[in-house]
């Protein structure tokens, strides 16, 4: 498997509040964690980075320990469980940090599956080497419990003026909304996991249409680029993992 990255504050912002992180261990395991922080003016950056931090270095010391799906599942939704704890503590002890927390998307892949756990509209998306990119995650946000229930269109919610407004995330609630998806993957498969600040200029065909049209390693700066282009109103942030 091989893998490229890229994050840009956009074009409204002085300051990234997305972060991520992604490597690869020693049994070949792949790993991507990827939060979109919310709150004050640093509070969301910091969620994000406490986040990302603490759920990799969670990954790294002990996946390798976990032999089957259903232990890495129980193990990605006890670290993310974990980590809303840890920066909900950090906010209530903090003062200038009240109203922090972030988005997630954790994704595993070992073998030909990618396990994935995730709370608010960062997103994990699959583009089978031939055909049409599907989205894996669902969205924990107003705008998509209006979509589910038949009160908005797929075109409506796209333009939706309150589709930041996010139900889920870590840090935020002592219970937390956590979703879990498995996905399988064969060979020349690309798994992708963008905040929204990608999903909310780009359509997702036009994110498949830069995959497949861009050399790999430039793809995720290519992204980026034409989010930016489009109008860049947030963070933007995107990894991008191809089966070889």
């Amino acid at each position: 498997m091989r893998m490229t990255a890229s994050t840009h504050p956009g074009c409204r912002h002085d300051e990234n509040q997305d972060y991520y992180k992604a490597g690869r261990l020693s049994d070949d395991t792949h790993w991507v964690v990827l939060c979109d922080g919310m709150g004050g003016v640093s509070s969301g950056g910091v969620a994000s980075e406490m986040a990302a931090e603490f759920l990799s270095e969670s990954i790294i010391k002990q996946v390798p320990d976990y032999l089957s799906e259903e232990e890495i599942q129980e193990f990605m939704l006890t670290i993310a469980k974990q980590c809303n704890d840890e920066i909900l503590k950090h906010s209530q002890q903090t003062d200038h940090h009240m109203t922090m927390g972030t988005t997630l998307v954790m994704a595993v892949v070992r073998g030909n599956k990618a396990q994935i756990v995730h709370a608010g509209d960062s997103r994990a998306y699959i583009l089978p080497k031939n055909g049409s990119m599907k989205q894996i995650t669902q969205d924990h946000s107003i705008v998509q419990e209006l979509l589910d229930c038949g009160k908005i269109t797929a075109d409506q919610a796209y333009n939706h003026p309150n589709k930041n407004i996010i139900t889920s995330a870590l840090g935020v609630d002592i219970e937390t909304r956590l979703d879990y998806n498995e996905q399988k993957l064969a060979k020349g498969d690309t798994l992708v996991v963008c905040s929204d600040g990608l999903s909310n200029m780009l359509k997702d065909s036009e994110i498949a249409a830069i995959i497949k049209g861009t050399d790999f390693y430039r793809c995720a700066e290519q992204l980026i680029e034409s989010a930016v282009k489009a109008g860049g109103y947030d963070n933007i942030t995107v990894v991008i993992a191809n089966v070889e």
